[in-house]
C-alpha cells in the first residue's frame, strides 16, 4: 500500500492555481499518457456512465491498440455492475452470496478484511476497499460466470488481483502499470 500512497501523492496537482482534477480526470490523464487516449474510447467511457459497457477488451487488448472497433463479432459485452448483482437474487451457477471473496481471489494475511468479506458484502462496497477493486472484481467474476463477458475469464481476474496484491499495481502489458484506481476504472468500463 505504500506504493499506492506514493502514487496518489504524485497525482496531486502543483499549487499553480489550476483546478484539481476529479478521480476520473486523473485516470484519463494517466491512461492518456500511456498512449491510449488517441482512440477517444476513454472519453466515451467516462462521459457515458449510464450506457452499455464501452470497454469490451482484455486489459492488454485495451492498451495494445485493439480499439479500432468498439464491439467485435462474437464478443459478449453485457457485464452488469456491482449494484445490479447486489440487488439480484439470480446469481449464476448457484453461487452463494455468502461465498467468501477469498474463495475466488486468494488473499494474503495483509488483506484480512478482503479475506473475511463475502461476495455480497464486497458488492455492497466496503470502507477498506477504497478504490473499489474488490467490488468490481466481484461483479466481473459474476459476469464471467453468467457468460455476460466473453473477453474476460476467471484466471485473468485472479491475475489482476494477485499482481495488485503483491506489487501494488497490475501490469496489463510490459512497461505499463495500473494502480488501484486504474484497475477499478477498467473493470467499471466493462459493465453497464
Amino acid at each position: 500500500m505504500a506504493m499506492q500512497e506514493s502514487h496518489d501523492k504524485q497525482e496531486t496537482p502543483p499549487a499553480t492555481g489550476a483546478p484539481a482534477l476529479s478521480p476520473a480526470g486523473r485516470a484519463r490523464r494517466r491512461l492518456a499518457t500511456a498512449g491510449v487516449a488517441a482512440s477517444g474510447v476513454l472519453l466515451t467511457v467516462a462521459s457515458q456512465p449510464g450506457m452499455a459497457c464501452d470497454i469490451c477488451r482484455s486489459p492488454s487488448g485495451f492498451l495494445s491498440g485493439a480499439l479500432q472497433s468498439q464491439h467485435l463479432r462474437n464478443t459478449v459485452c453485457s457485464g452488469r455492475s456491482p449494484v445490479y448483482w447486489k440487488g439480484n437474487d439470480n446469481w449464476p451457477n448457484r453461487i452463494a452470496k455468502t461465498t467468501k471473496f477469498s474463495t475466488i481471489f486468494s488473499c494474503t494475511s495483509a488483506n484480512r478484511s478482503y479475506k473475511d468479506a463475502t461476495l455480497q458484502q464486497m458488492l455492497a462496497g466496503q470502507s477498506f476497499d477504497n478504490h473499489k477493486i474488490g467490488q468490481y472484481l466481484a461483479a466481473a467474476y459474476l459476469n464471467v460466470q453468467a457468460k455476460l463477458s466473453s473477453f474476460q475469464n476467471l484466471l485473468m481476474l485472479q491475475t489482476i488481483w494477485q499482481e495488485y496484491q503483491t506489487k501494488g499495481y497490475y501490469a496489463p502489458i510490459a512497461g505499463k502499470k495500473w494502480y488501484a484506481y486504474d484497475i477499478a476504472f477498467y473493470l467499471s468500463g466493462t459493465m453497464s
